[in-house]
């Protein structure tokens, strides 16, 4: 389906299935619409040209005088500043001394353009400038109000709000802190008047609501602060007393206030009950490592290794002998004396070695030094235990101490627990005096800066530019308006084109016919030509007069078409009919018959519209007798009525004769039968002009004789509906269809067809007559 915008205008033809030999198929499009193409639009604008002009000079010329029909109109524009030193009146904002983000001033500025807006600034502006006596505003008078106060006639007032809001525009320029106030009038000086006396009013309805809050507030705030004077007073006790009871005078308070807007109490405590606690925890400490100390040594001195006490003592009297750790050795105690000793150890094995390699094992010197060694072994262990006995000694003191200073500590520290739980009492009582004294000194300076800007009345916004009236109208404006007029009287003349052309269903293009896909175009005749052969009287055709014309060669290209669509007929019987009258059937049939016989062939034309013939006025003969007399006509005997051509000696025509009673039993009978073989044998062509197929049954039965059919169709007005009937009749009587002669084209060139020039051919013929 075409998806043309366009060509959704156009009415919608659902494909028809004729049944037959030649199986048509009418509605089924074949190519492209020409509402798909770019030349298929320029096309149709340039076949609706007439139509697209006078539209759109019609639109223009409305246009034109409705904008010299309105009435001018003035603006005028007064400019608000909006400062950012922006002092709240409400007692929210009143405890902020910050400035107002970019935010905040935006949605403030928004908020002034919505009051600006309101109604009630507008009642004030009517009734302040007298505008119910002014125009436009009188025609808002509701004549049952007439003559009542504002606030007397509701709907007058409704219509003035109205009217006022309609011409007042009140906007804020993007990233700025203006407001643009417009406003437009027939006169000038009531429109700044307006805008004017609402930025006054504005600033005073500003003033006056900043007024009445302050005076809310100062009031709000003189009654909390008597009540805040009292709670100062009762938590300021309640703190003294509690110091007093517990003994933690000492301790020193001190408040901040923090980010959130809230205060904090800090405490620096200084009392003997956290010093002596602090005291305790360092000798606790000592006392614990010294006990670690002792008792590692204790230990590893029950071994009674000469070595390891010997080592021990070197690590005892490098870390000093301040601890208790060194009084079990020291240098000048047990551990020179066991260092001697194993000296004299050593030096005895020494000797005793030495002897023996010397003297063998049995020398009295031998004995003596072992004796010695003995001796001094047992000298070494005996002062190992003395060792031994001081390191045990020097633990138990040790542990003994610590175990004092823990108790002492645990003591000190239940002491320190209970003035802590004190502490937090305090410093909850603290906290509450000193959030109550900041509460009262911060709402004691907001209440004087109320008192203080409530006597001052400073506003925070400034009129930056006054309207003043303007010397030339805003609206209309002519240029823009006429080009838009322009714009709209060019697009519905398009529009009345292709609508027009939408709904135009008559047969004009190729493309209609071609809707019929197995029934070709077998030529077209173009429009001027055919009107006055209807009225020759000579017997002379275009072919014979003007052979080199459009309209000569139309029809030799349409003999062609004729040839080529039947050239193994032997006998060539041609019907040529229409769908309804009107069509050009008769011309196309006598100019298609002088076209055959000026190829030599001899050729009859047999006029069968008994019902209104045309043929014998071209042959400028009469009538009768001619083909309804003869039924009586014997088949084997010459035919009678034929008249000769003036001009070509091979075309001949049977005249239709007079009416008979019933015409579609003429041409159902054995006669005409007869005669159609007849004439067959003794003429090349026969071509018939039949009565129109739609409105009567003659062509249908004669199209059932003859061995082919030409449908003649009229540009423009031959309808589809009416195409489609024409070929659903053809398709019922079985015969041969040679195709269609599209007849009284217009442009041919706009509706798809091709011309050639014969301008120099005609001037030569102009010429030679002349």
């Amino acid at each position: 389906m075409d998806k043309s915008p366009l060509n959704s205008l156009l009415p919608l033809r659902q494909p028809e299935r004729l049944a037959g030999p030649y199986a048509l198929e009418v509605g089924v499009p074949v190519g492209p619409s020409e509402y798909e193409t770019l030349t298929g639009l320029f096309r149709i604008l340039r076949r609706r040209w007439i139509l697209v002009v006078a539209v759109s000079l019609g639109v223009v010329a409305i246009g034109t005088a409705l904008c010299f029909l309105i009435t001018p109109r003035y603006s005028a524009t007064t400019i608000l500043e909006i400062n950012k030193d922006d002092h709240s009146d409400n007692a929210a904002t009143l405890a902020s001394n910050t400035s107002p983000t970019a935010d905040e001033l935006k949605s403030e500025v928004q908020t002034d353009v919505q009051i600006l807006e309101s109604d009630g600034l507008a009642i004030a502006v009517i009734k302040d400038l007298d505008l119910q006596d002014k125009r436009p505003f009188l025609k808002a008078i509701y004549p049952a109000e007439k003559g009542l106060p504002l606030d007397q006639a509701p709907r007058t007032r409704e219509r003035m709000v109205k009217l006022f809001r309609h011409d007042l525009k009140v906007e804020s320029p993007q990233d700025t802190r203006l407001i643009n106030i417009s406003f437009e009038n027939p006169d000038a000086t009531v429109a700044s008047m307006v805008t004017n006396s609402l930025a006054n009013k504005f600033i005073e309805d500003t003033l006056e609501r900043r007024h009445r809050s302050t005076a809310q507030s100062s009031y709000w705030l003189q009654k909390e602060l008597d009540d805040l004077k009292q709670q100062v007073e009762q938590s300021e006790q309640k703190l003294a007393d509690y110091e007093r009871k517990t003994g933690l005078a000492g301790m020193q308070l001190s408040g901040s206030a923090n980010g959130d807007g809230t205060s904090s109490i800090s405490m620096t405590p200084h009392n003997t009950v956290t010093e002596r606690l602090f005291a305790l925890n360092q000798e606790l400490t000592a006392a614990e490592a010294n006990r670690i100390s002792t008792e590692t040594m204790y230990h590893l001195v029950q071994s009674q290794d000469p070595e390891v006490v010997l080592g021990l003592g070197a690590m005892s009297v490098s870390s000093g002998s301040g601890g208790g750790a060194g009084g079990a050795l020291t240098s000048d105690g047990g551990i020179q004396l066991v260092r001697s000793l194993r000296a004299q150890e050593a030096d005895l094995k020494r000797q005793y070695s030495e002897y023996a390699v010397k003297y063998g094992s049995n020398n009295p010197r031998l004995i003596q030094l072992q004796q010695e060694i003995d001796a001094v072994r047992q000298q070494m262990q005996a002062e190992l235990q003395r060792i031994s006995k001081r390191a045990e000694n020097a633990f138990l003191y040790a542990k003994s101490n610590e175990d004092s200073i823990r108790k002492q500590f645990a003591d000190q520290q239940s002491a320190a627990n209970l003035m802590a739980d004190d502490t937090v009492q305090l410093q909850v009582l603290a906290q509450e005096a000193y959030s109550n004294r900041a509460l009262y000194e911060s709402l004691f300076s907001k209440l004087q800066t109320a008192s203080l800007s409530s006597g001052v009345r400073a506003t925070r916004i400034d009129i930056v530019y006054h309207g003043r009236p303007a010397g030339s109208p805003s609206s209309p404006e002519y240029g823009k308006y006429l080009t838009v007029v322009v714009g709209i009287g060019v697009f519905f003349g398009v529009s009345s084109a292709f609508l027009r052309e939408s709904l135009d269903d008559t047969v004009r293009t190729p493309r209609d016919l071609d809707e019929i896909p197995n029934l070709p175009v077998l030529g077209y005749l173009p429009h001027g030509q055919s009107a006055r052969l209807l009225k020759s009287s000579d017997g002379e055709s275009e072919l014979i007069k003007l052979p080199f014309s459009p309209l000569s060669e139309a029809f030799r290209a349409l003999r062609t078409s004729v040839l080529l669509a039947m050239p193994s007929m032997k006998a060539r019987t041609l019907l040529i009919t229409s769908a309804l009258g009107g069509d050009g059937k008769s011309t196309v049939a006598y100019n298609l018959a002088v076209a055959f016989a000026q190829q030599g062939a001899r050729v009859l034309l047999i006029d069968a519209d008994v019902r209104n013939p045309d043929l014998h006025r071209m042959f400028n003969v009469a009538v009768s007798p001619g083909l309804s007399e003869l039924h009586s006509w014997a088949p084997d005997a010459e035919i009678p009525c034929v008249i000769e051509h003036a001009m070509l000696p091979t075309l001949f025509l049977l005249p239709a004769g007079e009416q008979p009673d019933l015409p579609a039993e003429l041409f159902g009978s054995p006669m005409f039968d007869s005669l159609l073989k007849s004439c067959a044998e003794r003429f090349d062509y026969v071509l018939i002009d039949s009565p129109p197929i739609l409105p009567v049954t003659d062509a249908s039965i004669i199209a059932t004789k003859v061995n082919g059919i030409i449908a003649v169709l009229r540009s423009q007005s031959t309808k589809r509906p009416v195409l489609l009937g024409l070929a659903k009749a053809l398709q019922r009587t079985q015969a041969p269809i040679l195709g269609f002669v599209l007849n009284d084209v217009r442009n041919p060139t706009l509706n798809g067809f091709h011309t050639y020039s014969y301008s120099r051919q005609e001037g030569n013929q102009v010429h030679a007559n002349a």
